[in-house]
């Protein structure tokens, strides 16, 4: 009598599919909405923390669609499994790729493209999964696990600090322009980059009409214009409603009188203060912030603890 082969037993994958997929969405949304996220505004660190969890959802979709794909087929079983290493680990690396900090300038002014980036960040992560469980079931969880360090590890390592635009050496290198006591003539000394009308340069030097008067208002708002004219400026901000991310030179070579004029300048041309308030700067104030030396990046720390975008 012939021996009874058992057919083998069916695993019902769907549970697991749609545990990853509503993972995915979780995912996703607390990415979309930075649910219990700092603010992704408030600097590059905190936006690299934002795009960890559109990585996340992303390669939670691609485990999904795989594992249901291939439920019940034996490994040996799927075609060409060596093709799919090759687009699993290169899907990894233009994610990395994405997030390198000079495609930030370009990015940050354009909103549209930005959203556009977050969602080829759930759309690459998902693709590589997706291909490296089809290379190796294992393999799915291993990059996906790789991808999500990896994002972390930029936002704590890697790309937090932009370099600078180029602009800002030529900047840096300009000769100081003495005021006489004058606000418009120190003001000089700020016109290549914010320009004569305060509007900056869009998607590079951020605004200071519009601007100035929510740091005027801010508690310890008028300490942080101080020193980010002495000791310079370098991280991801919002200006006008746009974000910015590159860095500022110190004018600390500036006397404090000619530091003050300008800040009273700004102030009183873009800050919204009444015709008859009183200058909300002195060159003792200047005097006082060059007791503490602070690099541009403590600066923009400041700028955060102080719940400025």
């Amino acid at each position: 009598m012939p021996e009874t082969i058992e057919p083998r037993a069916t695993v019902n994958a769907l549970p697991r599919v749609y545990l990853l997929l509503v993972l995915g969405v979780v995912a996703v949304a607390v990415g979309i909405f930075a649910i219990g996220l700092p603010d992704p505004h408030l600097s590059i660190r905190n936006h690299h923390i934002q795009h960890v969890f559109f990585i996340l959802g992303g390669g939670l979709y691609g485990l999904a669609l795989a594992m249901g794909l291939t439920a019940n087929k034996p490994g040996k079983a799927w075609p060409g499994r060596g093709v799919w290493l090759a687009p699993a680990l290169l899907a990894s690396l233009v994610v990395m790729v994405a997030m390198w900090p000079s495609t930030y300038s370009v990015i940050e002014a354009n909103p549209t493209l930005h959203a556009l980036q977050h969602g080829f960040y759930i759309v690459a992560s998902a693709v590589a999964t997706f291909c490296a469980y089809y290379f190796a079931r294992s393999a799915g969880w291993i990059v996906g696990g790789m991808q999500v360090v990896m994002a972390w590890a930029a936002a704590f390592g890697f790309g937090v600090n932009p370099g600078p635009s180029p602009l800002i050496a030529q900047v840096a290198a300009m000769p100081a322009v003495a005021s006489g006591g004058s606000g418009a003539a120190a003001y000089q000394n700020c016109v290549a980059c914010h320009m004569a009308d305060g509007g900056g340069m869009p998607g590079v030097f951020p605004p200071l009409a519009g601007h100035v008067p929510a740091l005027l208002a801010a508690d310890g708002g008028q300490e942080y214009m101080v020193r980010v004219v002495l000791y310079g400026l370098q991280g991801q901000i919002t200006a006008a409603g746009s974000s910015y991310a590159g860095a500022m030179p110190g004018w600390g070579h500036l006397s404090d009188d000619d530091l003050a004029a300008a800040l009273n300048h700004v102030s009183s041309t873009w800050g919204e203060l009444p015709a008859t308030a009183s200058a909300p700067f002195s060159a003792a104030d200047v005097q006082a912030a060059r007791g503490t030396q602070l690099t541009p990046q403590q600066v923009h720390e400041l700028r955060e603890g102080l719940g400025l975008p």
